[in-house]
Order: C-alpha cells, then sequence, then structure tokens
C-alpha cells in the first residue's frame, strides 16, 4: 500500500467510534489497575489507548508501533516515547512493564501464542496485560483483510490461549454488542451487494454519525462490564496477569543475547 493510502487509512482509524471507545474502556481498566501505584512502565502496542502522565507522576508510556508508517503518523499528532519493533519480537529487555495494552493487536500477527509469550516475557511478575480483539470468524469482512488481519475470536479461544501461554485470566468478555446485529446484517449485505461509491466518498461524515450513534449505547455497555461479562458482541475484551513465580525459565530473544547482561530501559521522548 502507498504510504499516502496508510495515512488516510489510520486517520480513519484514529477518528472512528471504536477508537474512541477502546480508548476510553482502556483508560478506566489501566486507570484502576494502577490507582495503587505512584510509578508504572506501561507498554502501549500500536499507541491504541493515547496515554499520558503529566509531573510529578513518574510513570512512563511506551508506544510501540511494528512499521514506520504508523511510528511517523502517531509522531505527526504529537506522539512520544515512540518505538518500532517486530511484535513477536519485542526490543525490550524482561521483566521490565507493569501494564501491556494490546488494542486490537493480536489478530494482526501470524503466529499469536508467540506473541503471548513474547508479552508475558516483557510482564513483570503480577503485570497486567490488557488486550482487545475483534470477535467471531463469521463476522470476517473485507475490513479485516485490508487491516492484514489473520483471525477473529471468541472468548474461550481467547481465554484458553492466555492460559496455555501461562496468563491467569481475570475477566473475558464480549464488547460493543450494541453493533453485533449491524454488522451481522452488513455482513450478510455484502454477500450480495458491493459498497456504493456514495459510501467511500463520503467516509468522514460516516465516522461523525456513527461515533454521534455509538457512544452514548457503548458507555452504557462499558457500565455494565464493571459487573457482568456480556453474552455477544463484536469485539473480545480480556484482562489477564503474569503470575508471580519464585523461579521461571524465560525465552531469551535474539537480541538480548548479544549483550553481556540486559540493556537498561532508557525512558525518554522521542
Amino acid at each position: 500500500m502507498h504510504p499516502q493510502d496508510d495515512f488516510v487509512q489510520l486517520e480513519l482509524e484514529r477518528t472512528s467510534w471504536w477508537h474512541a471507545a477502546r480508548r476510553d474502556l482502556i483508560r478506566e481498566i489501566v486507570g484502576e489497575a494502577l490507582r495503587d501505584k505512584r510509578e508504572a512502565h506501561i507498554l502501549d502496542m500500536g499507541g491504541k489507548a493515547e496515554l499520558a502522565f503529566e509531573p510529578p507522576s513518574v510513570s512512563r508510556v511506551i508506544n510501540q508501533h511494528e512499521t514506520l508508517a504508523s511510528s511517523a503518523f502517531q509522531q505527526l499528532h504529537g506522539v512520544r516515547n515512540l518505538v518500532c519493533t517486530a511484535n513477536d519480537e519485542l526490543a525490550f529487555a524482561s521483566n521490565c512493564f507493569d501494564v501491556v495494552i494490546a488494542g486490537d493487536f493480536l489478530q494482526s500477527v501470524p503466529d499469536d501464542r508467540v506473541a503471548l509469550r513474547e508479552i508475558r516475557r516483557v510482564l513483570k511478575d503480577g503485570g497486567l496485560l490488557f488486550l482487545t480483539a475483534p470477535a467471531y470468524s463469521f463476522l470476517w469482512g473485507e475490513d479485516d483483510e485490508r487491516r492484514g488481519s489473520y483471525r477473529r475470536y471468541r472468548v474461550s479461544e481467547l481465554r484458553r490461549k492466555l492460559t496455555t501461554s501461562g496468563f491467569e485470566v481475570q475477566r473475558a468478555s464480549y464488547f460493543v454488542a450494541a453493533g453485533f446485529v449491524p454488522l451481522v446484517m452488513a455482513r450478510m449485505a455484502s454477500g450480495i451487494v458491493r459498497t456504493s461509491s456514495a459510501t467511500e466518498r463520503h467516509p468522514h461524515s460516516q465516522n461523525r454519525f456513527a461515533k454521534a450513534a455509538m457512544k452514548p449505547l457503548l458507555d452504557i455497555e462499558r457500565k455494565l462490564l464493571q459487573y457482568i461479562n456480556l453474552p455477544f458482541g463484536t469485539h473480545v475484551v480480556c484482562w489477564a496477569h503474569k503470575p508471580a513465580l519464585i523461579a521461571e525459565r524465560l525465552t531469551i530473544p535474539a537480541w538480548e543475547r548479544h549483550w553481556v547482561s540486559s540493556p537498561r530501559l532508557t525512558w525518554s521522548g522521542s
């Protein structure tokens, strides 16, 4: 894809209702998890949470991206602490993050189990992983292919993969139940009628309309998630912990073997 097309797609995603809903949910969950911690190191994979801590906080956020185009796009929007590194071999020392945020990331890696084990490696003992992913393989569509996705998930499947990768799952639920029926109908219609040229010409106006319509519904769903797991939705949300173990064998990535000792991570602005 042409870099200009990449930027257009990234801008559409950044202004979408799902980006806003996911960001609000992540901030709520992570904020609750860090409520009693004055200092925290956070890895935001893909920069989906748009977290920022003001002085005198000593918490730091690293915004990780796999492509230079995505990193450049975030830099143009004033994002700091950017690191470009592969999703399945993170360029960070082991046990260095208190929280890892993986917003709509897992479906875009060829081997999700390798990626989960790599996330577990960089998490500290007791660290929190919060992730979101698109739900249900029967909802697969052209937008999944355009984003380079490999799969969609059910809650039970994602819970099983997290458990076998060494995580303790705290909560796993569907999300965006309000968009489930409309998306099913859209997927059914896409097999009969192609997206009209009018739709392609006015994506920004559609984004604004959808954002205004979905925000109050997703605010309600976010409140419900405090008490119950939703039975269906267009996405899966999950938070899990890396268990604190007395001794553990770690798989050290190739880049780290070149060091006599693990490199120190410097938390500085880009």
